[in-house]
């Protein structure tokens, strides 16, 4: 079967937003990887999952002509023209493409998230719910994540990055980022799909 790409780009927002569900096999997900003629080498991964998405990762890349991806020293991914981000998440992929710095978190609510929480959660982030709703608690995470893969390095999620009091439904939310890399205000693109939280950093 085809590659099932679901492709989203509206006139109010600044870049284009694309997702994969992964339904193929691992073999389906390899043959469509040697088909596409795609000239970067897959690394080993021990892990199968990884495996998977680095090679759906890749497919969806080239669904979207990007051109060859470098990385600079921090490991962030880059190209010649326009700036970009992945991110990926329990059989799901999503990738961002926008004229300007942007980065992108796709994030499955799981219990892990509640059991590490008060690691990435500032003060007065906790100080909201007395326990924390897991959906809120992911939001938060992914915003952070987002902003993270914005700046590439150097950002501490607790003491670095506030996200303003929001809706779980809010499709619009606001972090407040003070670190390293300077003071910025972050207007962060929120969507559900399936069950996965998914937030742009623009």
């Amino acid at each position: 079967m085809p590659a099932e790409i679901v492709h989203t780009a509206q006139p109010e927002m600044p870049f284009t937003l694309a997702l994969w569900t992964i339904t193929e096999s691992d073999e389906a997900l390899a043959k469509l990887y040697e088909q596409s003629k795609a000239t970067a080498v897959q690394p080993h991964f021990k892990s199968t999952d990884r495996n998977r998405e680095w090679l759906a990762s890749r497919l969806l890349m080239q669904h979207l002509h990007l051109p060859p991806v470098s990385y600079l020293p921090n490991g962030k991914p880059f190209i010649a023209a326009g700036y970009f981000s992945l991110s990926h998440c329990a059989n799901q992929v999503a990738l961002v493409l926008s004229d300007t710095p942007v980065g992108i978190d796709i994030q499955l609510p799981t219990e892990q998230i509640r059991r590490i929480h008060t690691k990435f959660c500032s003060p007065s982030e906790l100080a909201r719910f007395s326990p924390t709703p897991l959906r809120e608690m992911t939001i938060i995470w992914s915003a952070k994540e987002a902003i993270f893969k914005f700046w590439g390095e150097n950002v501490a999620f607790a003491e670095d990055i506030e996200v303003a009091p929001f809706d779980c439904d809010d499709s619009r939310i606001t972090a407040q980022y003070r670190g390293a890399h300077g003071n910025r205000t972050f207007n962060l693109w929120h969507f559900e799909h399936d069950t996965h939280e998914i937030i742009i950093a623009l």
